[in-house]
């Protein structure tokens, strides 16, 4: 698939070609590499909030399980 920028400021362009050059990688190699990396970190950063969401479900999830145990051995030991 091919994506095309228009109106790049020739500074920027400098700068692109000055790093793709200290990688040895040609311009349109080094943008592939710069916006393939800039989707995987969306997708990871998306991942991470799911998963922090999760945890966040998962602890109080632990809570209540752990005041009903609490709960139950204060039974048991009354029983006994």
């Amino acid at each position: 698939m091919e994506i095309k920028i228009r109106g790049i400021n020739p500074h920027a362009v400098k700068k692109i070609d000055e790093l793709a050059k200290e990688k040895n990688l040609s311009r349109n190699e080094y943008l592939k590499n710069v916006l393939e990396e800039l989707s995987f970190i969306e997708m990871n950063d998306n991942v991470n909030d799911r998963m922090e969401k999760q945890i966040q479900i998962n602890n109080i999830v632990l809570k209540k399980n752990t005041d009903s145990m609490d709960e139950l051995v204060n039974v048991l030991k009354e029983l006994l």
